[in-house]
């Protein structure tokens, strides 16, 4: 009688961080992360560079990559937003780029 092979895991491995352009600037993925919760979801540290602005590291938590890629051009939307409204300096001020 045959012994079963042992079925051994799939090393599925991305260096990060990573950057993806999204809608004209660069989303810098730093980390991710799968959460130890019921369902499956997975939190992503980023950054947004917009021309010489960068944001402060922020979590996106999703559940696949449609849900990421939504809430990344969300977020840089926001961020496009808040540079056309505000200079460097102000945005500095208020906490929000670097």
């Amino acid at each position: 009688m045959a012994l079963a092979a042992e079925k051994k895991p799939v090393l599925d491995l991305t260096i990060l961080p990573v950057e993806v352009d999204v809608d004209g600037c660069t989303a810098i993925i730093l980390e991710a992360a799968k959460l130890n919760l019921p369902w499956e979801e997975y939190q992503v540290a980023v950054q947004i560079q917009c021309g010489d602005v960068l944001s402060n590291v922020f979590h996106i938590a999703y559940r696949d990559s449609k849900e990421l890629t939504q809430k990344l051009r969300t977020e840089v939307a926001k961020f496009r937003y808040i540079v056309f409204l505000y200079d460097k300096e102000r945005l500095k001020q208020l906490g929000v780029a670097r």
